[in-house]
Parts: structure tokens; C-alpha cells; sequence
């Protein structure tokens, strides 16, 4: 599980021209520190509640933006803690490793008062493997449902695109028509979004 380690804060305490005040009392000397002495504070524990002001996502090309922030589980404006924002980033590995791109993860976290800017930085690698399934799209059926041709068909998102694999899937939807006794032509015609990734749209003509 990769560790997010936050980013060390620095605090500088103003010499303060009022030294230590002494009181005597009795044979015990007693220091007393000024009030307005500063503190540093000690950065948040993993669990303390958190606001989270700003998520920062840098160096994403193959994976966009809104499909990194559909796994997160929190949002600007949220209340997190630091467990949950490496939870957080575990979530966009997984996603990274469906989408069958490689690639490395850091960043840090900026602490201000009870709030926390967070920024992951993504460098990507090229597609491990093999060109893989992003999607796949049922067109022109309405005879028998997505869900049922679904269940007949092996490819699904994250599955390596192979001519096997294709001519497979569109024997069973042929298959099953012909089991229902309908006549149908199936097709399929893929699209590459992105390099090694593909949309498979079966476009199926009902007759």
C-alpha cells in the first residue's frame, strides 16, 4: 500500500523581546512563560478529521481527469483523514491497473489550520500488454435486452481484445437470436479512445 508522507511544515517562533518572568514564593522559585509564548503544532494524526480545500491531479494523459475522480471517494469540500486520502490514491492504482497502464503514484499533503490541499502526481508508463477492452456498447437490439446478450458474451471492460475473442462473442449473439428465433445480422466496430484501448459497439440489424 503506498504511503503518502506529508509535507514536512516549517514554523519560525519571533524571539520575543519579554523574558521569563521569576516569582518567589516561599523557598520554591517559580518560572512562569508568557502567555502569547508561540507553539509549534504538531502535524494532524492519520484519523483527525480534515477538510479537504483542494485536490490537485497532475501528469494524467492516458486516464482523464473525471474517470480518476469517479473511484475517489471524497471530494473538495469533504471531511477526510489522511487514511482515507491514501485509500484514496489506492483507488486510482486499481483503476490504472484495469485500464491496463502502468505507471507511478505520488504526492503530498499541504496542512493549513484544519484543512489539507492534497496532490497526487501520476507518471504514466505505456499500456502494459496487449490492446484491452475499455467498454462494450449493444446497438440496434430490441427484440432481447443488453442485459441478456451480456450474459452470453465474454468481453467486458479491462479483457484483452483478441480476433478470438471477437468472432466468440458475436457467434453467441448470433447464437442466441437464432435461439429465440429471430434473424438478426451482428457486427461490431471498435474504437480506440485512447492507444491500446478499445469501445466495442456490437451493432446488431433486427429483422
Amino acid at each position: 500500500m503506498l504511503q503518502i508522507s506529508p509535507r514536512s511544515r516549517c514554523f519560525s517562533l519571533r524571539h520575543l523581546a519579554v523574558g521569563f518572568g521569576l516569582i518567589m514564593s516561599g523557598a520554591a522559585m517559580i518560572i512562569v512563560a508568557p502567555a502569547n509564548v508561540a507553539q509549534a503544532a504538531a502535524p494532524p494524526g492519520a484519523d483527525e478529521p480534515l477538510t479537504l480545500s483542494a485536490l490537485h491531479i497532475e501528469g494524467n494523459k492516458q486516464v482523464a481527469t473525471p474517470d480518476i475522480m469517479s473511484v475517489v471517494p471524497f471530494h473538495v469540500g469533504d471531511t477526510v483523514t489522511q487514511n482515507q486520502i491514501s485509500k484514496g490514491l489506492d483507488a486510482v492504482q486499481q483503476l490504472y491497473k484495469s485500464k491496463n497502464v502502468g505507471g507511478s503514484f505520488g504526492g503530498g499533503m499541504k496542512f493549513i489550520g484544519k484543512k489539507v490541499e492534497v496532490t497526487w502526481n501520476i507518471t504514466e508508463q505505456q499500456p502494459l500488454g496487449g490492446p484491452v477492452v475499455d467498454g462494450v456498447v449493444f446497438s440496434g437490439n430490441s427484440k432481447i435486452s443488453a442485459d441478456a446478450l451480456t450474459a452470453v458474451t465474454k468481453l467486458r471492460p479491462g479483457s484483452p481484445v483478441s480476433n478470438e475473442a471477437v468472432q466468440a462473442d458475436q457467434k453467441a449473439i448470433t447464437d442466441l437470436y437464432k435461439s429465440k428465433n429471430i434473424s438478426a445480422s451482428v457486427g461490431m466496430t471498435p474504437s480506440s479512445p485512447t492507444p491500446n484501448h478499445f469501445l466495442v459497439t456490437w451493432t446488431i440489424v433486427e429483422k
